[in-house]
């Protein structure tokens, strides 16, 4: 269980419902990065730009190509912060779903989208009752409540801020380059220059 803000979300669980479809940099942009000519370890940078990513993300606490995530809390909060931002803007990957489990455990509903209002332009994401509204009376238990949305900068890896991909890259480049658990130089360190890069896409709590 996780506290985003003691006054906005305290969330069970926050999964991926659906990755990305696509990494932010191409193995080719991977390959030219790194001076690679030959096919050989094609497979083997695709799984390192992966990884890299996934760094990046966890690092910046944020989406970077669109991707759908789920998260379950026990209760209406006063407003739901939605984790991993940016919201999705733009396209079909804007759908926000919420659903909950009815008073007497028999089943869920689906809150109409009428029924609140969603700031996409907060970072998180916010979904907030209408003016004057109320959230649904409910079940008060674990996971009663379930938020499905978008997040990411867009469905294109060019969508991605070039500080972020050009990061990815520098970071993939060190992993290529530093294949074992340990050598001379630390390689479990990320260099500075990559989270340098990152940090200078950070905005307040979210970075």
């Amino acid at each position: 269980m996780r506290f985003l803000d003691n006054q906005r979300t305290e969330y069970r669980s926050l999964t991926k419902a659906t990755d990305a479809a696509v990494e932010p940099v191409s193995l080719a942009d991977a390959k030219t990065h790194m001076r690679v000519d030959t096919d050989d370890d094609d497979a083997y940078i695709t799984a390192l730009i992966s990884a890299a990513r996934q760094w990046a993300e966890t690092y910046l606490d944020r989406s970077l190509v669109y991707t759908q995530w789920q998260m379950k809390l026990d209760m209406f909060p006063w407003e739901i912060e939605l984790p991993r931002p940016p919201m999705a803007r733009e396209g079909t990957n804007t759908s926000i779903t919420i659903t909950y489990t009815l008073n007497d455990s028999l089943g869920t509903a689906t809150l109409s989208t009428r029924e609140y209002r969603v700031d996409r332009d907060s970072t998180p994401g916010v979904a907030r009752t209408n003016y004057g509204g109320s959230w649904p009376s409910h079940l008060a238990d674990q996971n009663s409540v379930t938020v499905t949305w978008w997040g990411g900068y867009g469905s294109s890896g060019s969508d991605v801020p070039a500080a972020i991909r050009h990061a990815i890259l520098m970071h993939v480049g060190h992993l290529y380059e530093r294949r074992l658990a340990a050598d001379n130089v630390a390689s479990n360190e990320v260099p500075f220059g990559v989270k340098a890069l990152l940090d200078s896409q950070s905005w307040g709590q979210y970075r």
